[in-house]
């Protein structure tokens, strides 16, 4: 895990551009590239009502904006990011391939977290395009620009 938290550190410093904005539905969210930065702003960009779901489904959310990110079953994903002043409490929530806007509010996070607590880290059980759900959760947060990068390591 070392070896794959320096690998993420080196991809931070060459990513070069950050891809900007989320979207505001799965059906417009962008393509996240594995190991460069992507970044938005939930205080300025169209964002999706955090309201669809359900605390169970997708976790607390006021404001979201969604990415997506095509797997096959068995990579590794780590995500690190964080929300920038005055964003605070962030949370994301990865969600298996075949969510869309229709099924979120049914569909079960394979993971649901805060970026400020560490490193994101789980394994894709499934293969095809994964939907990730960003923005300030509903326990006192804020919102404003955030940041992230999710590196992939293909598995063996």
């Amino acid at each position: 895990m070392r070896l794959f938290a320096s690998a993420l550190l080196a991809a931070l410093v060459a990513a070069g551009p950050a891809a900007a904005a989320g979207g505001k539905s799965i059906a417009s969210a962008p393509v996240l590239r594995p190991g460069l930065e992507a970044s938005g702003d939930t205080s300025i960009d169209e964002t999706g009502n955090g309201t669809i779901g359900s605390d169970e489904s997708q976790g607390c959310w006021n404001d979201v904006e969604y990415w997506r990110l095509a797997l096959p079953a068995g990579d590794q994903v780590l995500i690190m990011g964080a929300a920038l002043s005055p964003a605070h409490d962030f949370g994301i929530g990865f969600f298996p391939a075949g969510t869309t806007d229709r099924n979120l509010g049914q569909a079960i996070a394979v993971v649901s977290s805060f970026p400020r607590r560490g490193p994101i880290r789980f394994t894709a059980r499934s293969s095809g395009t994964h939907v990730l759900v960003i923005g300030p959760t509903c326990y006192n947060a804020s919102d404003g620009p955030y940041r992230f990068v999710v590196t992939v390591r293909h598995k063996a």
